[in-house]
């Protein structure tokens, strides 16, 4: 008697969103089909729509997995390191520095340009953003216990539109001399914060 297959539907739903952002990055938002995806994930489509109800749900999902990533990353950047090294540390790890970065950045504007027209994908985007903003609001006031919390707020206000517009820029110029130049960015404008 042969046992039946054990499946880890979100390990399974976890490669379906890993699927989907390959399918974003090499056809956009818009190219990115069910059979774009089915054929990324090595499934059909009627196993897609097992685990998702639509396409909606399957970019939400992909969203969200790129998010976790990056989420992941910054927790490792940050272990061992005293509060003002830990809050480089994330800060750089947001940057599109090398490939992996690249490729979510340029993933992630497709999806920003998505969200303006999709409430699920803007919610996503809110939420994630509520998360990194609380990451960065808790690093700058452990590194600048001196400030108060309306100017912690501010800081890391000041900090993630830093990120935000360095990424852009690192995305349309992505020689070497304009990481740089956003690596020195973020030093300075850290400096400006802690003082």
């Amino acid at each position: 008697m042969t046992m039946p297959k054990v499946v880890d539907h979100d390990e399974r739903r976890r490669e379906i969103a890993a699927a989907t952002w390959r399918a974003i990055d090499e056809l956009g938002v818009d190219g990115t089909t069910m059979r774009a995806i089915a054929e990324r994930a090595g499934c059909t489509i009627g196993r897609l729509n097992h685990y998702f109800d639509s396409r909606e749900d399957m970019l939400v999902a992909a969203l969200r997995y790129a998010h976790v990533r990056a989420g992941a990353r910054m927790l490792t950047a940050i272990e061992g390191r005293s509060s003002s090294d830990a809050l480089r540390a994330v800060l750089l790890e947001a940057l599109p520095l090398d490939d992996e970065r690249y490729t979510e950045w340029k993933v992630w504007l497709t999806f920003w340009a998505q969200a303006l027209n999709t409430e699920s994908l803007r919610n996503e985007h809110r939420q994630r953003y509520l998360e990194w903003h609380l990451l960065v609001s808790t690093l700058v006031a452990d590194a600048a216990p001196s400030l108060s919390k309306v100017a912690v707020q501010q800081a890391a206000d000041s900090l993630l539109a830093t990120v935000d517009g360095l990424g852009i820029h690192v995305l349309m110029s992505p020689a070497a001399g304009a990481k740089r130049q956003a690596i020195r960015t973020i030093d300075t404008a850290l400096a400006t914060v802690l003082g």
